[in-house]
């Protein structure tokens, strides 16, 4: 009984482990913002994007109905993105080349904490492997993820199983290789 959970949770580990590479570059890159509308406030620093909204930082992407930025006074690189849509997207490639895809109804990415939270509806998956969740949140620089539920719904994992075919051509192409 207890080996299958331990499985489980070594799965889940390497599932969170692969969130942890993203390109390291992309928050050093400028953001580009493009919509159908914007809307400037001075007074307070926030800019309201509309319709069709795409956001890129690096290999960061998002697509979003309305996009907010807020930019305290001063402080360039602390920005605080929310963007809003049923859903809205996040995309980033990984230094590895591989993609993650994360989506909810609102993300809350904060720039110069690397800090993603994406809530109502949440998901992320990467290769295959998926979490789902009320709320997920993704602390880039720390490599840490958290997956929570709420009253109505669990936190879902789906981690897809290691290919035995890949294993044995690997195994076959080390013999070879000897």
């Amino acid at each position: 009984m207890k080996r299958p959970l331990v499985k489980a949770l070594a799965g889940a580990m390497l599932l969170f482990s692969h969130y942890s590479l993203a390109l390291s570059s992309d928050t050093e890159q400028p953001i580009h913002i493009q919509s159908e509308s914007q809307h400037l406030d001075m007074a307070t620093n926030t800019v309201t994007f509309t319709q069709d909204v795409v956001l890129t930082q690096g290999s960061i992407k998002i697509l979003a109905d309305k996009l907010i930025v807020i930019r305290l006074e001063g402080k360039d690189g602390s920005e605080t993105i929310e963007a809003y849509g049923k859903p809205a997207t996040f995309e980033q490639t990984m230094d590895d080349g591989k993609q993650i895809h994360g989506e909810a109804n609102k993300l809350r990415y904060e720039v110069g904490n690397e800090y993603l939270k994406m809530s109502t509806n949440a998901m992320l998956e990467q290769s295959g492997n998926q979490v789902e969740g009320n709320v997920i949140t993704y602390e880039i620089d720390k490599q840490q993820l958290v997956a929570e539920s709420d009253s109505n719904k669990r936190v879902t994992t789906i981690l897809q199983p290691t290919s035995k075919k890949n294993s044995s051509n690997n195994d076959s192409s080390e013999s070879d290789a000897e």
